[in-house]
């Protein structure tokens, strides 16, 4: 066949576009399938032209089939399904592509995400073709899951969500049993400001156009508790309205320097009480008598020696008997009072007899109780001075 201009179409060329038609030009079959099910496919409205048919993935040219069937030269029946195990490879399909004898059905075992793809049965000009199309959806969850505490005023987000490996990619809806009126779309659940008719079990629905999966969540509003600590994000997704926000649950270090300091000052305040309780000394501790004389822990002020009072001048009688220390303690002798004691100048450890001056009138002691003099070996002088205060000299007893 020639046109004008010279262009001459050959029967080969023929040929060739009847085929492109044939491989090309039909319409295709959606057919989806859950990974991890098996895939039927069949060759429905496909006759056998006499000599041979075949399945293919993806056609393409040449043609690579899957298996095929022909009847032998000289038969009037095709033979046995033969397998190309190099193109069966090349789909992934391995142990899991099968088909019946007649090749009218052919199925895919343990469908994988993989073997989506363009299915062709042919035989001569007819054909039908299947698009497989694998799919994913288990499940799906919410946050919070199964129940979710909201408080009157305050905002209140819940979102919902599929497995990752989800295939296609589902959307999402909301809606409120025993509201009919009530739909959200969307992952994500929003109240702006709850109120008590917000109550109730919400049911959020993953899906797509090949499959679908449900899970609800029980929302309850309450007045929100007094006591309930401030923090920017409430139980179960509440979230309050607040500029205070508490970044941590630990102690900061304000906390830390106040709880140290008050450590120190309680140890200081027990270390205190250990020493005046325990450790210190009560008042008038330590007082003893030596050579008569008691002393104590004040300051005294010492007189020179030659006082007729002084130890030097001093002597001690001699013990009473028991009738004389009766008849002495029975008179009613007031204490005698001494104005100053001064015991600077004596030497440490003398021990001189009294001796009285011709115009000294006798004169007995007992023991010398200063204020407060300190405890102290050095023998004591009497002088008058008016440096410092004695309270008395008592009455002589039974010891000197």
């Amino acid at each position: 066949m020639t046109f004008s201009g010279g262009f001459v179409i050959t029967g080969t060329f023929i040929s060739f576009l009847l085929l492109l038609t044939a491989v090309y030009g039909q319409n295709i079959n959606d057919t989806a399938v859950r990974i991890g099910a098996d895939a039927v496919l069949t060759c429905d409205g496909v006759t056998y032209d006499g000599v041979t048919q075949h399945w293919e993935k993806n056609p393409a040219i040449p043609i690579k089939y899957l298996v095929a069937i022909q009847t032998p030269l000289g038969q009037s029946s095709p033979g046995a399904p033969v397998y190309d195990a190099a193109n069966i490879a090349a789909a992934d399909l391995t142990n899991r592509f099968t088909a019946t004898d007649d090749l009218m059905t052919a199925t895919i075992t343990a469908v994988k995400k993989t073997d989506d793809g363009n299915f062709r049965c042919a035989s001569g000009p007819s054909e039908i073709r299947h698009q497989l199309i694998t799919y994913q959806l288990t499940s799906a969850t919410t946050n919070p899951a199964d129940e979710g505490t909201g408080y009157i005023g305050y905002p209140f987000v819940a979102t919902c969500s599929a497995p990752s490996d989800s295939k296609p990619t589902p959307s999402y809806n909301w809606t409120k049993q025993e509201d009919s009126s009530f739909m959200a779309s969307g992952a994500t659940l929003r109240f702006d400001s709850l109120t008590v008719n917000d109550t109730g079990t919400y049911v959020c629905t993953a899906y797509h156009q090949y499959a679908s999966a449900t899970a609800s969540m029980q929302l309850t509003v309450s007045e929100k508790p007094t006591d309930t600590p401030t923090s920017s994000q409430g139980q179960s997704g509440d979230t309050k309205p607040t500029s205070a926000t508490r970044t941590g649950g630990g102690i900061g270090t304000g906390g830390i320097v106040g709880i140290v300091i008050g450590v120190i000052a309680a140890l200081i305040l027990v270390a205190a009480l250990v020493y005046f309780l325990l450790i210190r000394p009560p008042k008038g501790h330590g007082k003893g008598k030596e050579d008569g004389v008691e002393s104590g822990d004040a300051d005294v002020t010492y007189h020179a020696t030659g006082h007729p009072g002084a130890p030097e001048n001093m002597s001690r009688p001699p013990p009473l008997t028991e009738p004389e220390t009766v008849e002495l303690l029975s008179k009613n002798q007031p204490e005698v009072m001494y104005a100053e004691l001064d015991l600077e100048k004596q030497p440490a450890g003398s021990r001189r007899p009294y001796v009285a001056a011709p115009d000294d009138p006798p004169t007995e002691y007992a023991s010398i109780r200063p204020n407060k003099p300190p405890r102290s070996s050095v023998p004591h002088t009497l002088a008058p001075d008016e440096k410092s205060e004695y309270a008395s000299v008592s009455k002589p007893g039974t010891r000197y």
